[in-house]
This record gives C-alpha cells, sequence and structure tokens, in this order.
C-alpha cells in the first residue's frame, strides 16, 4: 500500500509541475490547468454522485455535472474579460475587495445551479417522498466539489512572480504534508484515536505529525522562493501558514471521511492505487483551498 501510495503521488506531482511548466506561455487561458481542473473535479463529483447514492439520495448527475463544468468556465471568464478589456493585463490584483469579486462569477453559476435544481424537480415532479432530497443532494455535490474548489482553481491567477505558482505550491505542498504527516506518524507511533466514529484510522499522534509535516513544507517552499529571489512570507507569517491550513486539510480529510462512513464505503472509488478515488486525493485540499486563499491576501506580500 504505500510503495502504490507513493508511486502514484510521485507520478500526481510530476504531472502536476509539467501542466504548470506548459502552461506559462499560454496566460491567461492556461488550457492545461483548465484542462486538468475539469478531470479532477468531474471525477470528483462523480465519486460524491455515487457515494451519495449509494445512501439512497439521488442526485441529478446531468445537473451536478453540467453545473460544476458551467463553474469551472466562471472561474476562468473574468481573467478572459480582464485580459481583453486591460490589453495586456491577465493577473488578479493583489487585494482582498478584487479577489472577493473574481469568486463571484462562479458563485453566480452556482446559484443558476441551484435555482436549475429546483426546476428540474418541478418539471419532473410526480409523487411526494424523493424531490427535495434529489435536490439537496443534486446542491451538496455541486457545492462541495465546485465552490470549495474554486478556490484552488483562482490561485493560479493571483498577482506575483510567475503568475500564482507561489500561492499554489504553498497550498499543494502544506496540504499535502499534513496528509503526509498525518499518514506516516499515525502509521508508525499512532496509540490514541482521534475521532473513531468518523475515521477509526485516524490517531492524535498522526493529526499533530501532520501539522508538523505541514509546517515544514510550508518553509521548504518558502525557502526555495527566497533562494531564488522571490519575495513571499516571512518566516514567522510562514509557520501561521503551515499551522492553519494544515489544520483546514485534516479537517478537509476528516469530513470526507465521515461522508464514506456514513455511505459505508472505504474509498470514494479505486481510481488511485494507494490512494482509492480522486476525491480521496482532493479531499484536503477542498478545505484548505479557502483557508489558504484567504490567509495569502491577508499575510502575503
Amino acid at each position: 500500500m504505500l510503495v502504490y501510495r507513493i508511486a502514484t503521488g510521485a507520478t500526481l506531482i510530476a504531472a502536476l509541475v509539467a501542466v504548470l511548466i506548459l502552461d506559462e506561455r499560454f496566460a491567461p487561458w492556461y488550457p492545461f490547468w483548465f484542462l486538468t481542473s475539469s478531470v479532477v473535479m468531474l471525477a470528483s463529483a462523480m465519486e460524491v454522485v455515487g457515494l451519495l447514492s449509494a445512501t439512497g439520495v439521488k442526485p441529478s448527475g446531468n445537473t451536478v455535472f453540467g453545473g460544476l463544468l458551467a463553474i469551472i468556465i466562471a472561474n476562468w471568464a473574468p481573467h478572459i474579460a480582464l485580459y481583453f478589456g486591460s490589453g495586456s493585463s491577465h493577473l488578479l490584483p493583489y487585494d482582498a475587495a478584487a479577489a472577493a469579486t473574481v469568486l463571484a462569477w462562479p458563485l453566480w453559476a452556482f446559484v443558476a445551479v441551484l435555482m436549475l435544481s429546483f426546476l428540474g424537480q418541478g418539471a419532473q415532479f410526480q409523487v411526494p417522498g424523493a424531490a427535495m432530497s434529489t435536490v439537496a443532494a443534486t446542491v451538496l455535490a455541486t457545492a462541495y466539489v465546485g465552490l470549495l474548489g474554486s478556490f484552488i482553481i483562482q490561485f493560479r491567477w493571483l498577482e506575483g512572480p510567475h503568475d500564482g505558482l507561489i500561492p499554489l505550491a504553498l497550498l499543494i505542498a502544506t496540504a499535502k504534508g499534513a496528509d503526509t504527516g498525518a499518514y506516516t506518524v499515525g502509521r508508525l507511533a499512532g496509540r490514541r484515536k482521534l475521532i473513531p466514529r468518523l475515521s477509526p484510522n485516524k490517531t492524535v499522534e498522526g493529526a499533530i505529525g501532520g501539522l508538523a509535516f505541514a509546517v515544514v513544507a510550508t518553509l521548504i517552499v518558502v525557502a526555495s522562493a527566497r533562494s531564488a529571489g522571490i519575495t513571499t512570507f516571512s518566516w514567522l507569517t510562514a509557520v501561521g501558514f503551515g499551522l492553519i491550513v494544515g489544520l483546514a486539510a485534516q479537517l478537509g480529510d476528516l469530513m470526507e471521511s465521515m461522508i464514506k462512513r456514513d455511505c459505508a464505503r472505504k474509498d470514494a472509488s479505486a481510481t488511485l492505487p494507494g490512494f482509492g478515488g480522486v476525491l480521496d486525493v482532493m479531499d484536503s485540499l477542498l478545505f484548505a483551498g479557502p483557508v489558504a486563499y484567504g490567509y495569502w491576501l491577508a499575510f502575503g506580500p
């Protein structure tokens, strides 16, 4: 299991690095980032739909997938509009108000999904008992993957050297550092169960190890950026980022465990050897993304 996990993780990291490097020349379109985001988020949504369906709740798969694609496109729309409106600029200005404004585009797309979910069930309504659960499940699947995932997507346009690559690297390294630390320390030294009713394998020692690994991962990225002459967090701010984002990542992992536990499933799917499903890789990032985004806007360089 550990060998498969390491091999799969290394392959995913290499693929992501290749995507980000190839996309540098295509700003602000970032077609490879768009393709990657679409594949990952649609696969995650498919797994969420499958998990929810196992409980007897039947989300509308077509509405979830169509709505999610609309949200993904909406994440690109303001940057393309900014590019054509300004003639050259494609970076999201380093300003909290601008960052909040750009997120309105995927929010509007989500509102459309919510309204269409009601309208679709209204058009199909025959007998009482299922319409509201279908709407609720459809909206939950779309929001969980689409809205939380939008923060991860938006990192790509944050202003700074290399078009958002440093904050994006910080997010991924910190969240995955937390995952790796919790798994490794939990396997080696885990004794006390964290919340066994949600996840029987997670331990207090693993959670502490996850925070330590998250901080170390953050400091490595910050040190690498500084050695390349790129301004980023101060050392103290970097430690804060590692602790807060590492905690959010572990909560995201724990909440996905709750979903699987409620649906009587061990993994979201068997897509990725050593990990389970795509959602089992994305769960920590979905919770860490909004927290890291806000932290960068508040304390970034």
